[in-house]
């Protein structure tokens, strides 16, 4: 009974059960049955078993015909599909390979094999189908397919023939020959090998290879080919036998390899060695070597020479290392003194030495081989020194070179051209595109981005004799940016011009950058003094012409330098870039302004009524100046002082006209700075005297001749001395006692004034000093520290040192200081240090109170002890009230303020009496006594 009876619909209905019972038992079994297996019409019905559900990963019952073709992969569902309809139209069993889905996630290969069947009674077919894993196999078969296309081009792409020989030695199949040798394909076959040989190699390879038969031993042999290009080639032959299972030759595998070039090489090589030998005999190669078993080692004379080591010094293993330079002896040691290399190879290094006889550094190049004995032990050391110093300083000196034109040519921006003079064509390098916007082309399309004024350079380029074979011009280059180019070139023949094109448009900036240096100054963008020199002396030179004039203003910036000093260059760089701001807002078009250097600008006016010109524009200039500039937080007011000097009348030439302009300034400063001067000859002739007296001064210190004079301060009170003012004089060998009023002039020079205080103070100290031990009792004497002292911020610290020194009582001392002090820009210094000798003990008094430009809050900003009402005031006290209300005023503020108050300048009883009613303190002046020399001191303090 076949499947296909179980399918009829006319059976009875036991026969119906007993069919339904057959196909559940057969559907069970179908089931059980380990392989996949699929039963069914071939309409799409059909029953899977439960091995087709576990290799898709499916759940049991869920396949049908529908959806087990889409677990097919998806390239090889058509194929199927089309094997699958031509079966059942066919009626023919069906077969075929596909990559069915696998539950674990990717696809295998499976072969399904399926055939019809038919049933006794109706002629309804039924299929079987069962489905094979083979994907191991598939990829077995294409790893085989793989290996033997890989071997097949491996053989194809090497110099190599492969064959099989019987065992009788007749060869029976090959791969290769025909491409290596001259015979056409089968020659090679039985015997016929033989012929390709050279004739003078024949019997040899024969014999040999049949004595290899005979004995069943590998055959290797070498021999010359004839080949294709009728030429003999050297290749090697060998073969080995393969054996089967009871000893016997069952075929010989061979491979015939082209060796030509590497017979050749070893025959060269051979010789080279040979000339070797002989080089190194006649030459300064030093040879080395080391016999690892006996100890013995031996050097050339070469070597020796070479490491400064005499022919008698015995050479030991560390005769080399002890040469090399420390900086290279680790190297040295990881080379020729660790492990050998286990293949013989050669090592080798190059170092410094230090040559044992005279110290000098040289370089060597030294190499080593280890020879090894059969069990891999070493034996032997051997090798070469040799002096490579010139070579290294040759390849160094090279590899710099190379270095600076590698980076030359990098940083270079170059292209090269040829120009077909008949056409007008010019082919450019690559890099034209990104250096001038445009590639090859006509002449006219490169002309056309050149300057109008330059484009007859590029036209005529060689083109006649007298053109130059350099060039500069302007072009117009991408994006529009402007270029200098310099072309370069020469003819290379009637119609044909080459060169190169460099872009110089660098080198043009840098030149007028340099050009705008030279003339303008790099902080504030102002013509600088070379520039100024050159305008001025054609200014001076035209106004002569003319007969016109000139004004020229000199304005220094007041008290810049302490800026500087205190705050840093880059805070004074920022005030000057400030006050030029202003000056160019004053100035505009009204005259030409340049740095002179320095804190010191330059204004020349001319045209008509200059002079008066320039004097306005001085005042508006010091307006312009004044306004206040912070700078990290501190506040300052740019002042100046201005010198004016006038052409022709001050000066017939530029030189002339600046001197007389920095007289004036100097006058400004000298008056108390933030104002401006005009000069007149006179100026000149105070300069000329102040000079001379600052020289007579220098010298009148160094001969002692300056010397403190004291005048009393007495108690408007009580009648008693409270003190004294040291008074500077000078006793000139010539012209007798000076008072400052003859030499006061000297206080502008800093560094005087600085030696004035410096004397002053160590003959004051000295003074009390002697007093005190004499047993008097001065009172407190005041020092005068002048303005400029105070630019020195470690002033205190010399003072207080003195004290210490003289061991005086710092409350016997008081420094008195001028309304000047405050006008300082640099003030804040003048505060820190009053404020420190304050703090010791040293009373502060502010002389000639009311006579400048001090502000009332500067009795509150400072520590001030002590207040000196000027003698302006005092000397009509008596019938001015404009005075008295002012004494009376100071009085009263200064009591409130709790600062002791003193008049200078008393001459009268009555000045007194009335100073004594307005409350003053103390007083000084003639009516006690003048300045008196030191050493009447003792007497009047006795007496008083």
């Amino acid at each position: 009974m076949t499947i296909g009876d179980f399918e009829q619909g006319d059976l009875s209905q036991d026969r119906e059960r007993s069919y339904s019972d057959l196909s559940r038992s057969l559907h069970q079994a179908i089931d059980d049955i380990p392989q996949m297996l699929w039963i069914g019409g071939n309409e799409e019905e059909g029953f899977y078993n439960r091995a087709w559900h576990e290799f898709v990963g499916a759940p049991p019952a869920s396949l049908n015909s529908r959806n087990s073709f889409l677990l097919i992969h998806p390239e090889d569902r058509e194929k199927v599909k089309r094997r699958w309809e031509k079966a059942i139209a066919n009626r023919q069993p069906f077969e075929e390979e596909y990559r069915l889905s696998h539950h674990s996630g990717g696809y295998r290969w499976v072969v399904s094999r399926s055939s019809p069947m038919r049933g006794a009674s109706r002629p309804r077919e039924v299929w079987l189908a069962a489905t094979f894993d083979i994907d191991r196999f598939k990829h077995t078969e294409f790893r085989l397919h793989l290996h033997t296309e890989r071997y097949r081009a491996l053989q194809e792409t090497s110099a190599m023939v492969l064959w099989i020989a019987a065992p009788d030695g007749s060869v029976t199949e090959e791969w290769g020959w025909t491409s290596l040798s001259a015979q056409n394909e089968g020659e090679f076959h039985g015997w016929g090998w033989l012929q390709a040989i050279h004739p003078d190699d024949r019997e040899k390879v024969e014999a040999r290879w049949k004595a290899s038969l005979a004995g069943g031993f590998i055959y290797d042999e070498e021999f010359r080919l004839l080949t294709r290009t009728g030429t003999y080639r050297w290749v090697q032959a060998r073969a080995v036998p393969l054996l089967n299972s009871a000893g016997d030759v069952r075929e010989w595998v061979g491979k015939i390899s082209d060796v030509h070039e590497r017979l050749q090489w070893e025959r060269s090589l051979q010789a080279s060695e040979e000339r070797l030998r002989l080089a190194v005999e006649s030459t300064s190669l030093g040879i080395w070597d080391a016999d690892l078993l006996k100890g013995n080692r031996e050097w050339n004379a070469q070597a020796r020479e070479i490491l400064g080591i005499g022919p008698d010094t015995p050479i030991s293993r560390e005769s080399f290392r002890e040469r090399v330079h420390p900086e290279d002896r680790d190297d040295a040691d990881s080379r020729f003194f660790g492990g050998a290399p286990a293949d013989e190879s050669v090592y080798s290094g190059e170092y410094r030495i230090i040559r044992a006889d005279t110290g000098e550094e040289r370089w060597v190049a030294a190499t080593g081989r280890t020879i090894l004995d059969a069990a891999g032990k070493p034996t032997r050391k051997i090798g070469t020194v040799r002096d490579v110093t010139e070579r290294k300083r040759t390849i160094q000196a090279l590899e710099s070179g190379e270095r600076r034109l590698r980076l030359a040519l990098q940083a270079a921006r170059m292209i090269a051209w040829e120009q077909d003079l008949s056409t007008g064509f010019v082919r450019r390098s690559a890099n034209a595109e990104a250096l001038l916007g445009i590639g090859s082309g006509p002449l006219e399309e490169f002309l056309a981005r050149v300057h109008p004024a330059d484009r007859h350079l590029r036209r005529n380029f060689l083109t006649s004799g007298e053109s130059p074979d350099t060039v500069q011009i302007r072009f117009r280059g991408p994006e529009d940016q402007l270029l200098w180019l310099a072309l370069r070139g020469e003819r290379a023949g009637p119609d044909q011009l080459v060169g190169v094109t460099f872009d110089i448009t660098a080198q043009k900036k840098a030149e007028e950058e340099v050009l705008r240096m030279a003339r303008e100054d790099s902080l504030t963008g102002l013509p600088n003094r070379a520039t100024l020199q050159q305008a001025l002396e054609r200014a001076c030179a035209q106004a002569s012409r003319d007969g016109t004039e000139l004004g020229l203003l000199l304005v220094d910036l007041d008290h810049f330098k302490e800026v500087n000093d205190m705050l840093g260059h880059d805070a004074g760089d920022h005030l000057l870039r400030r006050a030029v701001m202003r000056l160019r807002e004053a100035v505009r078009s009204h005259g030409y302004l340049a740095r002179f250097g320095g804190d010191e600008f330059v204004i020349l006016v001319d045209g008509p009524d200059a002079f008066a010109a320039s004097v306005r524009l001085a005042e508006r200039v010091r307006n312009a100046l004044r306004g206040p500039v912070t700078i990290r937080g501190r506040t300052f007011s740019t002042r100046a002082s201005i010198g004016i000097a006038r052409f022709p009348g001050d000066g017939r030439n530029a030189e002339e006209l600046l001197k007389s302009a920095d007289i004036a300034l100097y006058r400004a400063k000298a008056e108390g700075r933030n104002r401006l001067v005009v000069y007149d000859s006179s100026l000149r002739t105070k300069l000329e005297q102040r000079l001379a007296l600052v020289e007579d001064l220098r010298r009148g210190l160094s001969n002692g001749e300056l010397l403190p004079y004291y005048q009393p301060k007495v108690s408007l009170a009580t009648g008693r001395i409270v003190g004294f003012e040291a008074l500077a004089r000078w006793l000139h060998p010539a012209k007798g006692l000076l008072t400052p009023a003859h030499f006061g002039l000297a206080f502008e020079d800093p560094d005087l004034a600085r030696a004035i205080g410096a004397v002053m103070l160590e003959k004051v100290t000295s003074d009390v000093r002697g007093w005190l031990d004499q047993g008097l009792h001065p009172g407190r004497v005041a020092i005068n520290v002048s303005p400029t002292e105070f630019h020195d911020r470690g002033l205190a610290d010399p003072f207080l040192d003195k004290l210490r020194q003289k061991k005086i009582p710092p409350s016997l001392i008081e420094i008195e200081i001028t309304e000047a002090v405050f006008l300082d820009q640099l003030s804040a210094d003048a505060a820190a240090t009053l404020e420190i000798l304050h703090k010791e003990g040293i009373s502060i008094a502010l002389d000639d109170f009311g006579t400048g430009y001090a502000s009332l809050s500067h009795l509150k900003c400072f520590p001030i002890n002590h207040v000196k009402i000027d003698r302006s005031f005092v000397h009509e006290l008596e019938g001015n009230e404009r005075d008295e209300a002012i004494v009376s005023a100071v009085v009263h503020l200064g009591h409130r303020m709790k600062v002791e108050i003193t008049a200078e300048g008393v001459e009268t009883e009555r000045q007194a009496a009335k100073l004594r009613e307005l409350g003053c303190d103390n007083a000084q002046g003639f009516l006690y006594a003048g300045a008196m020399d030191a050493r009447e001191m003792p007497r009047f303090l006795n007496q008083s």
